[in-house]
């Protein structure tokens, strides 16, 4: 989202950080980093053990998902450099990763992807299911494929070892999406992957219609993931926030607009984790980056500093 893009909708004009105003930034990012590990000398577990990455935020970094428009010039990532550089550059092993980041779900790519996890003693979280379906579609061919698609990234979550997967409610009724869910959720449950769905566009963006979605399907199997990102305009974010957690197995820690000196300036984010930590959420924030903008991305940056002020917060 341009500076243009952003003067109709806030007097405070924000963009995504850049390389250009890194350097801006990096002396307020090294004072917060010096908070959190002071506070990692006291009694309580290590934060990083609830703290996670997606590779959603490094997308202009993987081949499928670089915009042509795209200036940047940070090199290529592929999935399977993703478990050492999350590792080395951030000191996350829990990681979350991208459907439209896979190269192939063939068993041998797979396989090649699950050791390089182990090797570097991380564990994958979920698996963030975004491709071309929709489990609310009134068509029933189209509902029926979207079922299957689904099912297909329970096999690939079985053959990683991830504990879940994440599916879109889609974009129909309230009780298209449930049998569709549900069809999955059975598939899923045989299988020991856990089922999650998220506020997340179509029918889950109300809270209310998700939520009935959650209690209509009452399985100690299938649950939600809470996005701090995804609350419409108008939503009361944190009261939001706070009813969505009881159902909560994981959290989208996401972050959208950076200003030039690397101040986050679409919501408080640190409110968004204590709300969570208050309503009693105990798992992992996975944290991710998103804005339509295709402008050059620090990513690197943007992912130290939700690190940072999560570490603070837990």
């Amino acid at each position: 989202m341009t500076l243009h893009h952003m003067t109709a909708r806030s007097k405070t004009m924000s963009t995504p950080i850049t390389r250009r105003t890194f350097l801006k930034s990096s002396a307020a990012l090294a004072a917060l980093a010096a908070g959190p590990q002071l506070l990692t000398t006291c009694s309580r577990p290590d934060p990083m053990h609830r703290i996670g990455l997606t590779t959603v935020t490094f997308r202009f970094r993987f081949a499928a998902t670089r915009p042509d428009a795209y200036e940047g010039t940070e090199s290529l990532l592929r999935l399977t450099d993703i478990p050492a550089y999350f590792a080395d550059r951030f000191g996350v092993h829990n990681l979350e990763l991208w459907s439209q980041h896979f190269e192939s779900q063939d068993d041998s790519y797979l396989q090649d992807l699950k050791k390089k996890i182990e090797e570097t003693q991380s564990r994958l979280i979920n698996i963030q299911v975004d491709q071309r379906y929709n489990l609310a579609a009134g068509d029933e061919d189209e509902r029926q494929a979207s079922v299957a698609l689904v099912k297909e990234w329970v096999d690939v979550a079985h053959t990683l070892g991830a504990p879940s997967i994440r599916a879109n409610t889609g974009n129909g009724t309230l009780e298209t999406s449930v049998q569709s869910l549900r069809e999955v959720n059975d598939y899923a449950a045989s299988h020991g992957i856990l089922l999650l769905t998220e506020n997340h566009g179509g029918i889950s963006t109300d809270l209310d219609v998700l939520l009935q979605i959650l209690g209509a399907i009452p399985s100690d199997n299938f649950h939600a993931v809470a996005d701090f990102g995804n609350f419409p305009d108008g939503t009361d974010r944190y009261e939001a926030l706070a009813r969505l957690i009881p159902h909560t197995h994981l959290i989208s820690a996401k972050t959208l607009l950076f200003d030039g000196e690397g101040h986050h300036t679409s919501f408080d984010f640190d409110r968004c984790v204590q709300t969570a930590e208050r309503a009693g959420f105990q798992g992992i924030y996975s944290g991710e980056q998103w804005d339509p903008s295709t402008d050059p991305l620090d990513a690197e940056y943007i992912a130290d500093w939700m690190i940072d002020h999560l570490r603070a917060n837990l």
